[in-house]
């Protein structure tokens, strides 16, 4: 998947099937259930990473977009 060094949006990701399943069995306190709203997709991938950057294991967040570039 093209991830257009890190401009994708949240909600261009979730569009994908592959992409919403990983982001959901890796990040569900983020991506699962009905909270996440139309505005939170709006946000990119870029500006979410910058966000958890902190909170987040290096390796997890360095995987999970390596796999993304994979689709």
């Amino acid at each position: 998947m093209d991830l257009r060094g890190g401009k994708v949006t949240i909600g261009e990701l979730l569009e994908h099937p592959g992409t919403r399943g990983m982001l959901q069995k890796r990040f569900p306190m983020v991506f699962r259930g009905k909270h996440f709203s139309d505005t939170a997709k709006t946000v990119t991938l870029e500006q979410l990473v910058a966000l958890v950057g902190g909170f987040l294991p290096q390796k997890m967040l360095n995987d999970t977009l390596r796999d993304l570039e994979r689709l």
